[in-house]
C-alpha cells in the first residue's frame, strides 16, 4: 500500500475517537429508550490572536440516531492539497451498542474498520477519554508533567428556551484558574454552556469559551425526527473492510461479506 499523502495529526485522531466515545456514552445513558432523529451538526471555532486578528474554523456534518440506539456522526474536514488548494474529507463514525461494534471510515482512503467489542464496558475502556492536548506524537518521548491543581468551578442553571422549535434546558459551568496555577500571571476563566433537549436527550447547543483556545460553538440544525436512513450505519459499497477483534490482528474481508 502506498503511504498516504496526508498524515493526520494525533489531535485529529483523538478527536475522532472522542466523538465515538461521546456517542457511545449518549446511547448508554438512555436506558435503551431512544428518540430517533437526523440533524446537521455545525461547529465554529473563533480564536483571537494577540494582535487582535481572529482565525475562524468551521466544520459541518450529519448526525443521526435510530430507535435501536445506533448513533452516526459525520465530520467534514478541510485538507491541504498540492499547489495550495484545499480539499474536503469526510470522516464517519458509527456506534452500535446492540452488536457491540464501532465502525470508522473516511472518504479519502476508501477503507473501513469494524471494531468488535466484547461488551459495552470493554468499549468504554478502549475509547476512554484522552485529552487531545496531551496526546503525544508517534515516536516522540514526552516528559511526565504533574497534573495541575483543579480549578475552582461552579455550575448554574440557565432555565429553558426554544431553539429551532426544540425546547431546551441550559446549564453553564465556570472554571477559574487562579494566577500562577498553570503558569498564568492573571486568572483564567473558562466557561462551558450546554442546552439539552429533554425530549431527545441530546445537546442542541454547546458553547465553550476558553481564552487559551478561543470560542467553540457546536449546534444541531435542521433536526428531523423519525428513523434515519439505515444506509448511514454501514460503509458504502466498494470500501475495503477490516475487522478488528479484541487481542487479535486486523482481518481483511471481501466487500460482499
Amino acid at each position: 500500500m502506498r503511504p498516504s499523502r496526508f498524515v493526520f495529526l494525533p489531535v485529529t485522531l483523538c478527536l475522532i475517537f472522542l466523538s465515538s466515545y461521546a456517542l457511545l456514552a449518549q446511547t448508554q445513558k438512555l436506558n435503551r429508550t431512544f428518540e430517533p432523529y437526523t440533524a446537521t451538526q455545525k461547529t465554529t471555532t473563533v480564536q483571537t490572536l494577540a494582535n487582535g486578528a481572529t482565525v475562524t474554523r468551521e466544520t459541518t456534518g450529519k448526525v443521526a440516531r435510530d430507535s435501536s440506539g445506533r448513533a452516526f456522526l459525520e465530520t467534514v474536514m478541510d485538507l491541504p492539497m498540492p499547489e495550495g488548494e484545499t480539499g474536503k474529507q469526510s470522516n464517519f463514525n458509527v456506534i452500535d451498542p446492540v452488536n457491540h461494534v464501532i465502525i470508522n471510515w473516511n472518504s479519502r482512503t476508501k477503507q473501513a474498520t469494524i471494531y468488535h467489542m466484547s461488551d459495552s464496558a470493554q468499549a468504554r475502556q478502549t475509547l476512554r477519554p484522552v485529552s487531545p492536548a496531551s496526546a503525544p506524537s508517534a515516536g516522540v518521548q514526552t516528559a511526565v508533567i504533574p497534573r495541575p491543581m483543579r480549578p475552582e468551578a461552579h455550575s448554574e442553571g440557565l432555565g429553558t428556551k426554544t431553539i429551532d422549535g426544540i425546547e431546551v434546558t441550559g446549564k453553564r459551568t465556570t472554571q477559574t484558574f487562579a494566577a500562577g496555577q498553570i503558569g498564568n500571571d492573571q486568572p483564567i476563566v473558562v466557561t462551558h454552556e450546554t442546552w439539552m433537549s429533554t425530549e431527545l436527550r441530546i445537546p442542541v447547543l454547546q458553547i465553550d469559551d476558553d481564552p487559551r483556545t478561543g470560542v467553540r460553538t457546536t449546534q444541531l440544525i435542521d433536526v428531523q425526527r423519525g428513523e434515519p436512513d439505515p444506509a448511514l450505519f454501514q460503509p458504502p459499497e466498494g470500501y475495503e473492510i477490516k475487522d478488528q477483534y479484541p487481542n487479535q490482528q486486523n482481518v481483511s474481508l471481501p466487500d460482499n461479506q
